[in-house]
């Protein structure tokens, strides 16, 4: 490792810049990048489960420029959009992207991240949002220790158990200060301003809360613990708020003001807000396709998006449900995906004779399926696709997830070009689980991925 810490070793002696705009080889790249910083810019704004980190798009995205397939000005897709990475990346690349996801915390998230905010204006709305707080949540906890009502404060639908007192109201003045601000600003970005600063409120929620540390899956803390459990509201927002306006500084000065950001709350099964033949390339990492005991994304999002950004909820509670395979999925079942791929067809065969979850299986890559067909139709004839993949676990059995998304990408017509395979070595997943919900029994999950790439049909 270099004095300069941003380089990855390509082949035996070839360097590259931390923007990784030389890459000319993508078999040649440590696709690991272990050591390397993921925080960079709007990345570290907020924690996400299951992050793909930044230098893997912008290996990408200078792979194929040097190719001369995309260039600055093309749009970049994420069917999958999650915090964000892919589209704060294409921005920092100068291309305008598009994304979609149905988890509305992810959706804000994105939209914060990668739209670049003018730096006069981000420090103005700070001073107006900050100015006398302190007094005002130090009121709160006066009126609350006096046994005073709240009754001009909306609650939020949390559950019973989930936050102390007062500060959950000192959450809900934040919010409401939030929301005045964004309707009285006298000035462009009313609406962006507000999301970016609600992305430190959506932090301090999650700190605040009796949500076990560590964890990405709804725990309470012990309740013996939660009496030493009184966190300085306003302290957490103070820190979060200074940390996040550093890191959009440090963004909006290397990004292209005029390019464009766009983010459907939106279902990629069918990505109606996405054009036919639009899409200059793919870069994106699909859910792991087991909410219940690997990566629950709305269980993470629940309480930062029903106190910071207002949702309900029954709307929080239901996007691990509508997610691929999840139980209040639409599609039907494909039976027709095993003749398609013969990996899938090994996998449910194994499920099946063991007795496993071979259904829920079916229902995931039917649904992943979907999405395939649509990227099919969104990206142009020829143009390329990274799908970042793990190989997870079901009934203790291996899916082949990079292997299924080869063969049933080939059967819609794209071409296999590579696949890369990456270690993860920080990646906030559970290495081990207990699927029998047995007391002391474990296992494997993942801790390796694969980068999938291939080209789009050419008619």
């Amino acid at each position: 490792m270099t004095d300069d810490h941003y380089q990855v070793t390509l082949g035996s002696s070839t360097r590259v810049r931390d923007d990784l705009r030389d890459v000319t080889d993508l078999t040649a790249v440590d696709w690991t990048f272990e050591g390397w910083n993921t925080q960079q810019h709007t990345h570290g704004l907020h924690p996400y489960p299951a992050r793909m980190i930044p230098q893997i798009v912008r290996a990408l995205l200078g792979y194929y420029e040097n190719q001369g397939v995309i260039s600055p000005g093309d749009l970049v897709y994420d069917p999958f959009s999650g915090s964000g990475t892919t589209s704060v990346e294409a921005r920092l690349a100068g291309y305008d992207t598009k994304a979609n996801d149905i988890n509305p915390l992810a959706a804000f998230l994105t939209l914060a991240k990668a739209r670049p905010l003018p730096v006069d204006r981000l420090e103005a709305f700070r001073r107006d949002l900050m100015g006398d707080l302190a007094v005002e949540l130090r009121a709160v906890r006066e009126r609350y220790a006096a046994g005073d009502g709240f009754e001009e404060l909306e609650e939020p639908e949390v559950r019973e158990g989930w936050f102390p007192q007062p500060q959950l109201y000192e959450l809900c003045t934040i919010r409401d200060r939030i929301d005045e601000l964004e309707a009285t600003w006298d000035g462009e970005h009313a609406a962006d301003l507000a999301r970016f600063f609600r992305v430190a409120l959506s932090r301090t929620t999650r700190e605040t809360s009796y949500q076990r540390n560590g964890e990405y899956k709804r725990y309470l803390i012990p309740e013996s613990n939660r009496g030493d459990h009184d966190p300085n509201v306003y302290e957490l927002f103070d820190r979060e708020v200074s940390a996040n306006v550093d890191m959009m500084r440090s963004y909006a000065e290397r990004v292209d003001h005029e390019r464009s950001s766009e983010v459907y709350l939106a279902d990629s099964r069918t990505a109606a807000d996405v054009a036919t033949d639009s899409v200059d390339i793919v870069i994106t990492s699909p859910p792991y396709g087991d909410h219940s005991t690997t990566v629950a994304y709305g269980e993470f999002s629940q309480d930062p998006a029903i106190v910071a950004w207002e949702r309900t909820y029954d709307e929080m509670r239901n996007v691990d449900k509508i997610g691929l395979g999840g139980s209040a999925r639409k599609l039907e079942p494909l039976e027709t995906l095993e003749e398609w791929s013969p990996s899938l067809e090994a996998t449910l065969d194994v499920l099946r004779e063991k007795d496993g979850r071979a259904e829920d299986a079916l229902e995931f890559f039917t649904d992943y399926y979907a999405v395939m067909e649509q990227v099919a139709r969104v990206l142009k004839p020829g143009h390329p696709i990274a799908w970042v993949v793990a190989n997870r676990t079901m009934s203790r059995v291996n899916i082949p997830t990079h292997l299924i998304t080869t063969e049933l990408c080939e059967r819609i017509g794209f071409d296999h070009q590579h696949t890369l395979a990456r270690e993860i070595p920080n990646k906030k997943l559970p290495l081990e689980n207990a699927p029998e919900n047995t007391p002391g029994v474990t296992g494997e999950l993942m801790a390796n991925e694969n980068i999938v790439v291939m080209t789009a049909p050419d008619d």
